[in-house]
């Protein structure tokens, strides 16, 4: 994470306006890391999604076929 001597409160002690840098500087740091483990995530997530729709698009038409192939049946 963090440097030892790189946080808000050492570096605060000399310059506020660093101290603020550096605070936004670990934080942008911790966003990034959060991103880099999300993203791989959503995109597995929209994978899953389109296969899902694939799938129950051809659930639909296996289903649609049983329904008229039982009608037919039934007409026997």
């Amino acid at each position: 994470m963090a440097e030892e001597g790189f946080n808000k409160d050492v570096i605060m002690t000399k310059s506020s306006a660093a101290g603020g840098l550096c605070d936004w500087i670990i934080n942008i740091t911790m966003y990034y890391d959060v991103v880099v483990s999300v993203e791989p995530k959503k995109q597995a997530v929209a994978e899953a999604q389109a296969t899902l729709a694939v799938a129950n698009a051809r659930k639909e038409e296996f289903e649609n076929l049983v329904a008229r192939l039982s009608a037919e049946l039934a007409k026997l």
